[in-house]
């Protein structure tokens, strides 16, 4: 077979998760963007066809890492093998030949690590087909009416898991005939069996898990943390912490933005060249501090009409992708507001959260205090202040194409 290459399934919405699933972040870096960047380094992979909901090419395309010259985004269809079909024909037209071989991986299951992507192709270059199967582990039952039926044996039985394997020659030809069957296979190792075609199974991963409901997140972010991130030793390194502090003044007719939160009944709105999210731009100043990368206006200037406006929760983002790139993660962040108004206990708990959402924390390591200058000074009167204190932890990326 001739070269590799690979389809990313993003075109789900991800209804079971009440949201987007795909942009759940972790460690700044969403979903989706692990499962591309754990294809990205497959061996001797060229292209990825990314394939994302409709409308949404330039968003994803915001968020592609350093390889983006291997990236092709395609517009996904209504269904999941009308995906698959439209990233064959994206690789099809960017010169990929029928019998390239072709890792269609589901952007959902972002712990794929590389020795299982290597069987799978290993298997699939022998075979001409493969998929990772994982074994069942429960006792099997066949329900009727809400009652038990029958135990089912777990003999022959398995779970697929992605990626699955085959040329793009041959997975075209399953997914066409698969619609004019009228069909709608479940994966690529059903088209291509009801053709005929041999696919041989690897054992699959346990930690290959999929993000289908709320209960799978913290299981993956669990996962990706031991197997993704190899921790250094921090005495070798460095640990290190940061302070930040950021004051704005307050204006009516601005809405009010901190934390990552909207205060809609506040008279008054914190003015700046973003949203003016004074508690988030000490929290970047205090974590770019202690990663050594300078502070929110090294990265976001003020002069700079691409970050007016902006949401200070996405620059968040962006400056834990970019200590990331230094080979520093969050540790702990502690924020204190100084301000008259509003009371910051009632917001506490739910800024600590988006705060943590945000960096890629547990919710213990975030803590918001909020107090008063009793009527004096700037924090008094005029507007609100903040300080921060942020530790970040060095690491090494398991992945080399990891980037913003």
């Amino acid at each position: 077979m001739s070269g590799v290459a690979g389809v990313l399934v993003a075109a789900g919405r991800g209804s079971r998760m009440g949201g987007d699933k795909l942009w759940t972040e972790l460690w700044g870096r969403p979903i989706w963007r692990w499962s591309l960047d754990a294809l990205l380094v497959a061996p001797g992979l060229t292209r990825v066809a990314v394939v994302v909901p409709a409308g949404e090419v330039e968003r994803y395309r915001d968020r592609l890492p350093p390889a983006a010259d291997r990236c092709l985004l395609v517009e996904g269809g209504e269904t999941r093998s009308a995906s698959v079909h439209a990233g064959l024909l994206g690789l099809s037209d960017a010169g990929a030949s029928s019998d390239t071989l072709v890792l269609v991986h589901d952007a959902a299951r972002p712990a794929v690590d590389t020795s299982l992507i290597e069987a799978v192709l290993d298997a699939a270059r022998e075979t001409g087909a493969a998929i990772p199967v994982l074994s069942v582990a429960d006792t099997l039952k066949r329900l009727s009416d809400g009652l038990v039926e029958a135990t089912v044996s777990r003999d022959s039985l398995g779970a697929a898991q992605t990626p699955q394997a085959a040329s793009l020659g041959i997975l075209l030809a399953a997914l066409d005939a698969a619609g004019a069957r009228g069909g709608e296979p479940t994966d690529e190792a059903a088209a291509l069996t009801a053709i005929g075609v041999p696919v041989r199974a690897v054992a699959g991963d346990p930690a290959n898990r999929k993000l289908t409901e709320d209960g799978d997140l913290p299981v993956l972010r669990a996962i990706l943390r031991e197997r993704s991130v190899v921790a250094l030793d921090a005495s070798a390194v460095g640990a290190r912490a940061g302070i930040g502090f950021d004051a704005h003044r307050l204006e009516f007719g601005v809405p009010l933005k901190m934390g990552g939160l909207v205060f809609p009944d506040e008279p008054r709105g914190l003015a700046g060249h973003s949203d003016g999210d004074v508690a988030l731009h000490a929290v970047i100043d205090a974590l770019l501090g202690a990663a050594h990368l300078g502070d929110v206006g090294t990265h976001f200037a003020e002069g700079d009409e691409h970050w007016s406006g902006a949401d200070s929760g996405e620059l968040l983002r962006l400056a834990v992708e970019r200590m990331r790139d230094a080979g520093f993660r969050p540790g702990t962040v502690d924020l204190t507001i100084v301000a008259a108004r509003p009371a910051i206990a009632r917001a506490r708990e739910a800024m600590e959260r988006r705060i943590a959402e945000l960096t890629g924390l547990p919710a213990g390591s975030v803590s918001v205090k909020g107090t008063t200058s009793d009527g004096l000074g700037f924090a008094g009167t005029e507007g609100i202040a903040t300080y921060a204190v942020a530790s970040v932890e060095p690491f090494a990326d398991a992945s080399p194409t990891d980037g913003p």
